[in-house]
C-alpha cells in the first residue's frame, strides 16, 4: 500500500501548531464578559469545527443572539486576536515542523483546514520562523469550500488542486470531525491522540500519539 502514496494533506491546528489555546482565548476576547464557556468545552465539543459553527453554537449555549451581524463582528475581532496572540506564541506540535519539511522533499503537500485562511497566513508566518510558509502546494481554509469540516469537501478540494486521486493520498488529522472529512473524501489517515485521545480517534486507519522523530520510513510503516 505505500508505494500508493503520491500525496500528503495535513491539518493546521493540532497537527502542526498548537493552537487550539490562542483560538480559544481569541473567541473569549470576541464574545467578551458573556463567555462562561471553558477551555475542556471548547477543546471537546467546538475544536475541529468551522469558525461559524462553533460561534453559532456557543452563542445558542451562551444564550446571546445570533445573526450575520453579530457573527461577522465576533469573527473580525477573534481574526485580529489570534494573530496578536499567536505572534506571541506560536507553538509548534511536537516533531510536526520537521516531519512536514522532511515529506515535502518527497511529495506533494497540502493543508486542509477548518480555520479560516486569515488565521493560516497569521499562523505560518510566525510558526518556526515562518519556515512552512512556502512548503505546501494547496492550502484549503473554511473559506475556501461550501460546507466545512466533517464535511468531506475540504480534503476533496485539497486532493483535486494536488491533482491526484483520493487513494493515493495520506492525510494527517487530530480531531473527529477532520477524520470523517478526510475519511469521507476517500483519503487514508494518520489520527494525532496527542489533543483529543486515542479513543475519539477510532475511525482513523491509525493512531499515532505525535510527530516526535517521525521520518518517511516512519510513515511507509505506519501505512503498512
Amino acid at each position: 500500500m505505500t508505494n500508493e502514496i503520491k500525496a500528503v494533506v495535513f491539518d493546521m491546528d493540532g497537527v502542526i501548531i498548537d493552537s487550539e489555546p490562542n483560538h480559544y482565548r481569541a473567541i473569549c476576547e470576541a464574545i467578551g464578559s458573556e463567555m462562561t464557556l471553558s477551555y475542556d468545552d471548547f477543546l471537546s465539543r467546538f475544536a475541529g469545527r468551522d469558525e461559524r459553527y462553533a460561534m453559532g453554537e456557543m452563542a445558542k449555549e451562551l444564550g446571546i443572539e445570533y445573526d450575520e451581524e453579530l457573527f461577522q463582528k465576533w469573527s473580525q475581532t477573534k481574526s485580529e486576536a489570534y494573530a496578536q496572540f499567536v505572534s506571541e506564541n506560536a507553538e509548534p506540535m511536537p516533531g510536526a515542523v520537521d516531519f512536514v519539511s522532511t515529506v515535502a522533499r518527497s511529495f506533494p503537500v497540502g493543508l486542509a483546514t477548518g480555520s479560516r485562511r486569515s488565521d493560516v497566513d497569521a499562523a505560518l508566518r510566525v510558526l518556526a520562523g515562518g519556515r512552512l510558509e512556502d512548503v505546501f502546494q494547496t492550502i484549503v481554509t473554511s473559506d475556501d469550500v461550501p460546507k466545512p469540516k466533517p464535511h468531506p469537501a475540504t480534503y476533496a478540494k485539497a486532493v483535486q488542486n494536488l491533482g491526484f486521486q483520493p487513494n493515493e493520498c495520506v492525510a494527517f488529522e487530530d480531531s473527529p470531525n477532520g477524520i470523517l472529512s478526510a475519511k469521507g473524501a476517500g483519503l487514508r489517515v494518520v489520527g494525532i491522540s496527542a489533543m483529543h485521545g486515542a479513543d475519539k480517534l477510532g475511525e482513523a486507519d491509525r493512531i499515532v500519539p505525535h510527530l516526535r522523530g517521525a521520518s518517511l520510513e516512519t510513515l511507509y510503516s505506519w501505512l503498512d
